[in-house]
């Protein structure tokens, strides 16, 4: 690896560090100290956020456990280019909350769909006018119930006679850009972003190691999903199991270390389908964005226990490299005169050296180091397929990725479900199950 990357990869190691977090959590800490001030906690709160509908049902529990201030927020709009489709987001979303209801058990419609605009914003301002009462969790809860079974009238008697400055609105969303992020049903603490009841457990753990809990973790269900697997091998095994990837993706890499585990334990069939990353198809992922999906999966991946931070970005050549030589691996697979999982171990080979090991995949020597881990001949590396069939089957599936209803990396599908993020594991082994 060149000088320049090695100094990035050790730059990056030390921003995704949990000794730099320590270090930043502690002059966090300390000026707080000094400045004679509460553990404040801000949440962003959207009326048509189905997360959002879930969040207002357990923040008081979080609040009645911690020594904190939690201050509400209400926001309504967000930045459109943080979101590269929102149509599939919007949709998936819903469904998505829906399950996350179900593991947690908490209320959530069934048949909930996109409600309403005006009831949207007659909802948003009345809440927004309420985000310093003390019954406002409460408040939110009825009215965002309403508002997801279509109860309009239920909606315009609870939120009528909102008195609202509009600048509340605006304030609140000038203060989320402000401290450096983009989404509702997200917390923000001393530095850090919370997003979705699927990160509340980190924050506990930060609260608990402060001393400002009662010592418990409790919002962590969703990361029980390898207990009991070993029994589960009977009902799983050979079961297929489709994961849609970009090597570039960091969430990608911890995924598939996942995705290996679970196939390890229970026989599952795993089915790659690689796709080409955002920034290669012509979009662009805003730098908010980006940081916060980098230092989010330092922390996931410290849970999951993967290594992870020592990076070489693969973006361009690199990922062209791998996608040809990992998709000559697969359809060696698919006419049976490959061995089977061959695929698998090359990418879960060079995510790892481009996420965790700090090698340049655009290079031969990189591309030998990544074979040989894999254990494959370094032959692979002429067997490669063309840019042009790279292109197309990396176009196919994402088409295919698209009409399953997602719009990002890494996407699962089992029977017949579509799950979107590494952190849906569990949702992955339940569909498995059925």
């Amino acid at each position: 690896m060149s000088l320049a990357n090695t100094l990035k990869a050790t730059i990056a190691k030390w921003l995704t560090s949990r000794t730099r977090l320590n270090v930043k959590r502690f002059f966090t800490d300390l000026r707080r100290r000094l400045g004679r001030k509460p553990h404040v906690v801000y949440y962003f709160h959207r009326a048509d956020d189905p997360y959002c509908q879930l969040m207002v049902q357990v923040l008081p529990d979080i609040a009645s456990r911690f020594a904190i201030d939690l201050r509400p927020k209400v926001v309504e709009k967000l930045p459109a280019n943080m979101y590269p489709d929102p149509a599939r987001y919007e949709a998936y979303s819903i469904i998505d909350a829906s399950r996350l209801a179900r593991l947690y058990g908490l209320g959530f419609v069934e048949d909930a769909t996109v409600p309403d605009r005006l009831a949207v914003g007659m909802a948003n301002r009345f809440l927004a006018s309420r985000q310093g009462s003390p019954t406002f969790f409460a408040e939110a809860a009825e009215v965002g119930a309403a508002l997801w079974r279509r109860d309009y009238e239920t909606v315009r008697r609870l939120c009528s006679g909102a008195d609202l400055d509009e600048r509340i609105l605006t304030e609140n969303e000038s203060l989320l850009r402000t401290l450096g992020h983009y989404a509702s049903a997200s917390l923000y603490y001393g530095g850090e972003f919370y997003v979705g009841i699927d990160r509340l457990d980190h924050l506990e753990r930060r609260l608990n190691e402060l001393g400002l809990g009662d010592d418990e973790v409790s919002y962590e269900v969703h990361r029980l999903w390898r207990y009991g697997l070993v029994e589960l091998e009977r009902s799983i095994v050979g079961k297929e199991l489709e994961v849609y990837f970009s090597v570039r993706s960091p969430y990608s890499y911890v995924g598939l270390c996942l995705v290996t585990e679970l196939a390890a334990k229970t026989g599952a069939t795993i089915k790659l389908k690689p796709v080409l990353p955002m920034l290669m198809r012509g979009m662009k992922v805003p730098p908010a964005k980006s940081r916060y999906i980098l230092l989010d999966t330092a922390r996931e991946a410290r849970l999951e226990g993967v290594d992870f931070g020592y990076i070489s970005d693969p973006l361009g050549a690199a990922t062209w490299r791998a996608m040809a030589i990992g998709l000559a691996l697969l359809e060696d697979e698919e006419r049976g005169d490959g061995e089977t999982g061959q695929s698998l171990r090359f990418f879960k080979a060079f995510t790892e050296a481009a996420w965790s090991l700090g090698v340049d995949g655009a290079t031969d020597k990189g591309l030998r180091s990544v074979l040989k881990s894999a254990g494959l001949d370094a032959v692979w590396a002429h067997k490669a397929l063309s840019r042009q069939n790279t292109q197309l089957l990396a176009d196919q599936n994402r088409e295919e990725m698209f009409r399953h209803g997602s719009w990002g990396v890494p996407t699962f599908r089992a029977a017949g479900e579509t799950f979107w993020g590494q952190d849906r594991m569990w949702a992955v082994v339940e569909a498995l199950k059925q």
